[in-house]
């Protein structure tokens, strides 16, 4: 994977269309490197992921249009805010300071965060409380920054999981937090036998994973949320996920 993209890339999909019925367009904010979720493939920069798959096939069933737009995790939000991107696709999980400012459909996948350290560091750590004193990367804008600092750790903020892998693998960092979705997909994917995902750790969050709009904007939330209804229904989201090793 490849880190220090700056700026939003953008990556543009269309499908074809009827001269005479033109789609809405929808701008879909994704991160650069937030696979298994949302990503940009590191040959072609073509937009993936099984939240990238699941808005496409909404957007087939909904007659829209996408146009996808890659930013760091961080950015999203705001620029959801800021009429950038008209929807959020990827490891954007719903909570309650989210739902203050945007709003969710209904849940399509589940996460928990998860801590990787290198394979020679055999601590049990239990909870987050553990990691008082540790230097842990985690990625900015991320729902663990609070508790991490709550619990005394020393923030190393990334813009993506790959940038905090490689913290921990040039030994600039003692562990990672972050989405488990994420962090287990880039441990399976590169086959690294020199760092472990610490399975007496509970999680600071288990949460939900749902497509975001911005607050207050219904239509575009009922045409994503009954499409998105629809396909479940028929199975499709079931195997896009199955496709990317979840359940």
């Amino acid at each position: 994977m490849k880190t220090g993209i700056a700026g939003a890339l953008v990556m543009g999909l269309w499908a074809a269309m009827p001269a005479a019925h033109a789609q809405a367009l929808v701008k879909v904010g994704i991160t650069p490197a937030g696979q298994p979720a949302s990503g940009l493939n590191q040959d072609t920069k073509a937009p993936e992921g099984f939240a990238v798959e699941i808005m496409q096939a909404i957007s087939a069933d909904a007659g829209l249009s996408l146009q996808f737009q890659a930013m760091p995790f961080g950015e999203l939000q705001q620029a959801l805010a800021e009429r950038r991107i008209d929807t959020i696709a990827g490891s954007f999980g719903i909570t309650s300071e989210r739902q203050k400012v945007v709003d969710f459909t209904h849940p399509y996948g589940s996460y928990r965060d998860v801590l990787i350290v290198k394979a020679s560091n055999t601590a049990a750590f239990k909870s987050v409380s553990d990691l008082k004193g540790m230097k842990i990367a985690t990625s900015r804008g991320s729902s663990y920054v609070k508790p991490l600092e709550d619990a005394g750790a020393d923030l190393s903020l990334s813009a993506t999981p790959p940038e905090s892998i490689a913290k921990l693998q040039a030994g600039s960092v003692d562990g990672i937090i972050d989405n488990g979705l994420q962090a287990n997909f880039l441990l399976r994917m590169s086959g690294n036998s020199g760092l472990r995902t610490v399975v007496s750790y509970q999680p600071i969050l288990v949460g939900h994973l749902a497509f975001a709009v911005r607050k207050g904007d219904a239509d575009l939330l009922m045409k994503i949320d009954r499409s998105l209804s629809k396909l479940e229904a028929a199975g499709t989201v079931a195997a896009i996920k199955a496709k990317w090793g979840l359940d």
